[in-house]
């Protein structure tokens, strides 16, 4: 990831691009229907890419003045830049497993047991976590993504093996354009008294004006990131499924009390190129232990939080 200097030089030339045609621009919001234009030219932020493929490119995100939710600005083919998506190369890690333990117990503080039906919407394209449950006796685990390219994970007949008791939604509903119509299709696999966790990033922690620190690009994450929450209006939008939040969290599963938290995580990725793509690759344990900064934030890391990440927990009317 390019190392910025000034956060002039990233928010440069955006004076024109709201005034310009409008197509191919995300300018309503999707929670409150908030539309920007010319007038609104200050909102705007210029990120780079976190993704090595392409880190040279830059996108544009305004926060809306009304309900603080975050919006890629550009509208592009997804599909494309999945092609490229550093989390379709992931492979289980002792590391990993640890971070699965802390959504697992988040789950089974609420009753999850070895004889729920269990999805997890959206498994990463390697469906680990449900491999890691599958192998820990929940065989009544099922992954969904249509990305995978694994046959196991992009079968829709995995959803026909509902209802189901427990929903996994994991950095998914920041990906699309319809959050309602999403949540609405889970709402219909989801058994009544059902509950599903749904985790991503939390707009009101991201600091805009700051688009060269880790803590808040990798959050950003353009352009996959399509819109960014705050807790207000998640717990909306899953309040319009007459789902009640029952528990929020205000960091994400990677964010372990001695270890690998999200602050030591995001100094491992400084000592290589700043991509997203460091953390899927096989951790060189000696780039990171010969850092001071990375043993600081390993210990001390999860009491300097910027909490630019959020868990809700929600449970589905009987």
């Amino acid at each position: 990831m390019r190392q910025l200097t000034k956060v002039d030089s990233l928010n440069q030339d955006i004076a024109s691009l709201v005034t310009k045609d409008d197509q191919g621009k995300r300018l309503d919001c999707s929670i409150c229907n908030y539309h920007i234009g010319a007038h609104h030219q200050s909102l705007l932020a210029k990120f780079y890419c976190n993704v090595r493929a392409f880190k040279n490119e830059t996108f544009h995100v305004w926060r809306c003045p009304r309900c603080r939710n975050i919006h890629c600005l550009e509208i592009v083919d997804l599909d494309f830049y999945y092609s490229r998506y550093p989390i379709a190369e992931a492979v289980s890690s002792p590391v990993l497993r640890a971070c699965f333990s802390n959504t697992l117990r988040r789950f089974k503080k609420h009753g999850f047991s070895q004889s729920h039906a269990f999805l997890d919407y959206g498994c990463g394209g390697t469906g680990l976590f449900v491999q890691y449950l599958q192998k820990a006796g929940f065989t009544r685990s099922y992954g969904y993504d249509p990305y995978s390219s694994n046959p196991q994970f992009n079968d829709p007949k995995n959803l026909q093996q509902g209802p189901f008791d427990y929903i996994l939604l994991q950095d998914v509903i920041e990906h699309v354009e319809d959050p309602e119509g999403l949540l609405q299709k889970l709402d219909s696999l989801l058994a009544p008294g059902g509950y599903i966790l749904i985790a991503t990033s939390n707009a009101d922690n991201i600091d805009l004006s700051k688009p060269h620190l880790a803590e808040y690009y990798n959050e950003v994450h353009v352009p996959y990131h399509l819109c960014i929450y705050t807790p207000e209006s998640l717990e909306k939008l899953g309040n319009d499924q007459k789902w009640q939040m029952v528990e929020f969290f205000d960091r994400p599963f990677h964010d372990l009390m001695i270890g690998m938290n999200s602050r030591a995580w995001n100094q491992y990725i400084r000592l290589f190129d700043g991509s997203l793509d460091v953390i899927y690759e096989p951790i060189k344990v000696w780039k990171a232990i010969t850092s001071v900064k990375f043993w600081f934030y390993a210990i001390f890391g999860y009491w300097l939080s910027f909490r630019t990440n959020m868990t809700m927990m929600l449970r589905k009317d009987h």
